[in-house]
C-alpha cells in the first residue's frame, strides 16, 4: 500500500499536514493475512501481531496502556489465543509503553541489549526532554491547533502521562543476530541500528515481512530533534536498511506511519530512503571539506527531484536539522568563524545592538517584518530584547508554527508562543 505524495506546494503547511495525517497517521488496522494484523498509529506508535499455533507474538507494545488495551480489546475479534511473547525493536518507550496490559498472559519478552551511553547526562537531563517532547507533539495545545489523526485529545494526553507506567522488562537479551521458532513461527531477529543504535529487525521469512521499529517510517527523519537526542550514525543506518532490502521482503511494518507492501514497492522505497539520506551525508561533508560554513551547506543542499517522494517529505524531521547534526558530529560546536570562538554573552552583544540601532527603528523594523510576513526575521528581532517584544514574539511563533509543514516545528513553535 504505496502512498502517494501528499498535498501540492500551492498548500499551506497547515493543509499539507492535514493531508499527512489522513494519509499517513490515521489510527488504522492492517489485516495482512490472516495470522499477521498490524496496529497503525495508536498515539504515536504501531504495533504488529503474529498469530501462532497456540498464542500470539505481539512485536511491539505502543506507547502506553491506554493504546495497548485498544490493541488488546480489536485482537480479541480476530483471535481469542494469547499474547505469550512480546519482542520489542526499540528500547524507545514508544514501542513498550504499553506491555504491561498483556502481563497476565505473557511469558516471555525479547529486547535488545541496549548501547552503554553516559549514565550521568542521561538521568540529568531526563526533565528537560520531557518537557521538550511535550512542546514537539503538541500535548498543552488546544484542541483547534492540533492536526487530526484519529486519536482523541484525552487519549494522547492520558497516553502521555501513563508511558511505560507499568511495562514489562525483557526477560531475554538479543545481542548478535539470531533466529528462532516461537510457537510455530520461525523467525530471525536482526541487529539493524538506525534510529537508535539498538533497533531490532524481526523477519519472517515464511510470510516475508520485515517488522523494522523505527528503522524507517514514512517521513524524513528526525536527526537530533529538538527533543535532545543521540547523534544516529548516517552511514550505519544506511547499511541497516540495504542490508533489510536484500532480504527481499514483500511486506514492511514499521513502528510509526503505514505498512508498505508489494516487492518492488517496497525495495524502492527501502533504496531510496537509504540512497537519500547517504546523499545528505556526502553532500554536507563534501561542502565542510570544501571549507563551507553551516549557513553555506544548508543553502547549497538539498533533496534532488528523484527523492522528492511521499515518505521523505519533512513531516517529522528536516534536511537542515540533519545537516546541523553532520556538522556537530563531524566539526564538533565550534562554527570555524573566529568570532564565534570565545564570543560576548549575547545579552551584551544584543545591548550594544540595540545601542547602535536605537528602539525606535528597531520595533518599526519589527513591525514591518510581522506585516510583510518575514516572521523568521521578526522572531530574531525580537530576541535582542525579547521583555520589551514580548507581545511581536508571540505573533511571529504563532505565524510560524501555523505556516509549518513539519509536525514537531509546528508544535513547538506553538507551544513557545502559549509559554509567552
Amino acid at each position: 500500500m504505496i502512498h502517494e505524495v501528499l498535498g501540492g506546494n500551492d498548500l499551506n503547511g497547515e493543509q499539507k499536514l492535514k493531508d499527512y495525517a489522513a494519509s499517513c497517521l490515521a489510527k488504522k488496522v492492517y489485516v495482512i493475512d490472516n495470522d499477521i494484523i498490524h496496529f497503525a498509529n495508536f498515539g504515536s506508535s504501531s504495533c504488529t501481531a503474529v498469530i501462532g499455533e497456540h498464542s500470539v507474538i505481539l512485536i511491539d507494545a505502543v506507547r502506553s496502556s491506554v493504546y495497548a488495551r485498544q490493541v488488546r480489546e480489536i485482537l480479541s475479534e480476530y483471535t481469542d489465543k494469547p499474547v505469550r511473547t512480546i519482542i520489542y525493536t526499540t528500547i524507545l518507550p514508544e514501542t513498550q509503553g504499553g506491555s504491561g496490559v498483556f502481563a497476565d498472559t505473557v511469558e516471555q519478552v525479547i529486547g535488545c541489549t541496549e548501547t552503554v551511553r553516559p549514565r550521568i547526562a542521561r538521568t540529568c537531563l531526563n526533565d528537560v526532554k520531557e518537557m521538550r517532547k511535550i512542546f514537539t507533539r503538541g500535548y498543552g495545545l488546544a484542541d483547534k491547533l492540533i492536526i487530526p489523526d484519529g486519536n482523541t485529545r484525552q487519549e494522547v494526553i492520558t497516553s502521555f502521562d501513563s508511558t511505560r507506567d507499568s511495562w514489562l522488562e525483557p526477560t531475554m537479551w538479543i545481542e548478535n543476530n539470531c533466529s528462532m521458532e516461537i510457537d510455530g513461527v520461525r523467525l530471525s531477529l536482526l541487529r539493524t541500528p538506525g534510529e537508535t543504535p539498538e533497533t531490532i529487525t524481526v523477519w519472517l521469512p515464511e510470510k516475508k515481512a520485515a517488522a523494522v521499529g523505527s528503522l524507517f517510517y514514512g517521513t524524513f527523519p528526525n536527526f537530533n530533534i529538538v527533543t535532545g537526542s543521540d547523534y544516529m550514525e548516517t552511514e550505519i543506518w544506511c547499511d541497516s536498511l540495504r542490508k533489510v532490502r536484500d532480504l527481499e521482503p514483500e511486506i514492511l511494518l514499521p513502528a510509526m506511519t503505514v505498512p508498505v507492501t508489494g516487492r518492488e514497492n517496497v525495495r524502492t522505497v527501502l533504496t531510496t530512503f537509504a540512497d537519500a539520506l547517504e546523499y545528505i551525508l556526502t553532500e554536507t561533508l563534501t561542502g565542510i571539506n570544501d571549507g563551507l560554513d553551516l549557513d553555506e551547506i544548508i543553502a547549497s543542499v538539498s533533496l534532488p527531484e528523484q527523492y522528492q517522494t511521499w515518505y521523505l517529505e519533512e513531516r517529522f524531521g528536516r534536511v537542515e536539522w540533519m545537516i546541523r547534526a553532520i556538522w556537530a558530529r563531524n566539526m564538533g560546536w565550534f562554527s570555524g568563524l573566529a568570532a564565534e570562538l570565545t564570543p560576548l554573552p549575547a545579552e551584551t552583544f544584543h545591548e550594544e545592538l540595540i545601542q547602535l540601532i536605537g528602539y525606535e527603528k528597531l520595533s518599526q523594523r519589527i513591525g514591518r517584518a510581522l506585516s510583510d510576513g518575514e516572521y523568521q526575521l521578526a522572531l530574531q528581532l525580537c530576541e535582542l530584547d525579547s521583555r520589551r517584544y514580548r507581545v511581536q514574539k508571540k505573533q511571529a511563533l504563532k505565524a510560524l508554527g501555523r505556516e509549518s509543514d513539519c509536525l514537531g516545528e509546528r508544535y513547538f513553535l506553538l507551544a513557545r508562543a502559549e509559554e509567552l
